[in-house]
């Protein structure tokens, strides 16, 4: 008979979360005219941003983010739009470059990965 550690696999996320606050531009052309709206980051990684959003965005639906990262760098990356939740939204990065990936891990340097809690479903 399995542990309880063994009957539940360890889940862990592909490349991990950082804390990462600051305010972003949000882009997504649609059919009656492109919505433009700002958001609030709340964590950030090579795959992805989490956050706080207060105008509806449709899952699945394509945007462009202008992340700044201080120090004069900004980050404009095409998004898919993958988690939301009430006014927390997920964007997957869609075409991430070398040099845009590397900016990403000089902004996050130094802090603590934020700890992967699995939701339960």
């Amino acid at each position: 008979m399995p542990t309880e550690s063994e009957a539940q696999p360890k889940a862990e996320r592909i490349v991990p979360r950082y804390p990462f606050e600051t305010r972003f531009k949000i882009r997504i052309e649609r059919p009656e005219g492109p919505l433009e709206t700002e958001g609030w980051a709340r964590d950030l990684s090579e795959s992805g941003l989490g956050a706080f959003v207060a105008t509806p965005i449709n899952p699945g639906e394509s945007a462009t983010l202008r992340i700044p990262l201080g120090h004069g760098v900004e980050l404009v990356i095409p998004t898919k739009v993958t988690r939301i939740l009430g006014t927390q939204y997920g964007f997957q990065f869609m075409a991430l470059s070398a040099e845009q990936r590397d900016q990403i891990l000089h902004a996050v340097a130094g802090k603590k990965a934020i700890a992967y809690l699995p939701t339960l479903v």
